[in-house]
């Protein structure tokens, strides 16, 4: 193997990276993993070296490259550590598959939006703060609003507004989760809570296109927990994709100079049209790969890893793949929300496991572990998810009412900690 032997450097030691480390090593390649903190973890475990580095320290993990000739460097979803990576790539002179000019250019919301605008890429209609400063100021803005860091991520500072009171507390707000100190006021387009989502493979410049899901948020109608709930593929919107945005998006990447890597947006379908209004330059925190490996035998993660080590992103072979995917397989994740407090039994789950077209399940918290306050509405909100698949939506349907039924997380308190089903009726709502 091509790989086999050479040692990749891994920026940070928790569980985020752990899918990563293990793909790592699956390849035959020696990882190193480094972070600041002293305390060890399943993922540590795992690595064959660990270093207790700062990630953030750019010029002692320098060193660390070349004192243990390291080949790539790579590290998890952080956004965090993804600027540390490119940044070391550029001084250690490794492989990194964006320059940090980009990184800043797609992670920044409000920059993605100047960019759909320049491409006839249809986004929600923006408001300035200052039109919620005096009384009448607001007479023009088309209620609710959502308000959102600039550079946030795992859905921290986001808040759904009905009038001008409400926005500028939530704009302090997401001031206060946003490292630049910049926030965004958008149109909130309701559609029952429900986003669409797709990815793009970017090799040398040539864009494919290579899952488009649906994915359905935890509370459409309070919207206080704006994180996701389920994910269902094929997605209902498909061929309006092909259709309508497909050229565009590709025409945008190209104007954003955007060459390698795996990218993947966020969008509102409503009426007939498809806002996009988020841009991720990086691998999914919810592990996608999980449904490539299931429809077209694919895995993104590999494939960034692969590059980080100075081989080719994409095959000949993986590309044929994707053109000659699955069409008529069901394929869902299923997130498991929780309310406040500490666990202190959990029951089914090892039946769940068991059960026919439950994939895999990825499990974030365990016995003794606590969902402070600060984590609702957040990704760390999440227990773990479940990935499904079944030859039909009723099948995947079936597969989730079972679930729900017998997954019990159990607080100190003797309270189920898990009350936020997810309702499979939405599957069959459509305000598309």
């Amino acid at each position: 193997m091509a790989l086999q032997g050479k040692k990749l450097l891994v920026l940070g030691g928790t569980s985020a990276s752990y899918d990563l480390v293990r793909i790592a090593k699956s390849m035959g390649v020696h990882v190193v993993i480094t972070d600041d903190s002293t305390q060890t973890s399943p993922t540590k475990q795992l690595a064959d070296d660990v270093e207790h580095i700062s990630t953030s320290d750019i010029p002692g993990l320098v060193k660390l490259v070349r004192r243990k000739n390291i080949d790539g460097a790579f590290c998890g979803p952080s956004e965090f550590n993804i600027s540390n990576l490119v940044k070391l790539c550029k001084e250690a002179e490794l492989p990194c598959y964006c320059t940090l000019e980009q990184w800043e250019l797609c992670s920044n919301k409000k920059t993605f939006k100047e960019y759909c605008l320049r491409n006839d890429v249809p986004t929600a209609a923006e408001y300035r703060i200052e039109s919620f400063l005096t009384e009448d100021g607001d007479s023009h803005v088309e209620y609710p609003v959502i308000v959102k860091p600039v550079d946030g991520c795992s859905s921290k500072g986001i808040s759904i507004c009905k009038n001008r009171y409400e926005v500028r507390k939530a704009y302090e707000t997401a001031l206060a989760a946003s490292v630049c100190k910049h926030a965004i006021i958008e149109q909130y387009i309701d559609n029952g809570g429900s986003i669409f989502s797709f990815r793009y493979i970017l090799d040398n410049g040539n864009y494919y296109p290579y899952l488009a899901f649906d994915t359905y948020i935890v509370d459409p109608i309070d919207r206080k927990y704006l994180i996701s709930a389920f994910t269902y593929y094929p997605s209902r919107i498909i061929s309006t994709f092909r259709s309508d945005l497909d050229l565009n998006i590709r025409r945008m990447f190209a104007d954003m100079g955007l060459k390698n890597g795996v990218a993947f947006i966020q969008s509102i379908p409503y009426k007939g049209k498809i806002y996009c209004h988020e841009m991720g330059y990086r691998l999914s925190g919810g592990m996608i790969y999980k449904i490539t490996q299931s429809i077209m035998q694919i895995n993104d993660m590999e494939m960034m890893i692969r590059f980080a080590l100075g081989e080719p992103l994409i095959s000949k072979e993986e590309i044929s793949r994707i053109e000659n995917a699955k069409s008529d397989v069901s394929i869902a994740q299923l997130m498991i929300p929780l309310n406040c407090g500490t666990i202190m039994s959990i029951e089914g789950l090892d039946e769940i496991k068991n059960m026919k077209g439950v994939d895999d399940f990825l499990q974030y918290y365990h016995i003794g572990d606590t969902v402070e306050k600060k984590y609702l509405g957040t990704l760390a909100q999440h227990f773990g998810r479940f990935t499904l698949s079944s030859q039909s939506k009723e099948g995947i349907i079936e597969l989730v009412n079972q679930i729900q039924s017998k997954l019990k997380i159990i607080d100190t308190k003797g309270n189920n900690m898990y009350t936020m089903l997810f309702d499979t009726a939405r599957l069959n709502h459509n305000r598309y």
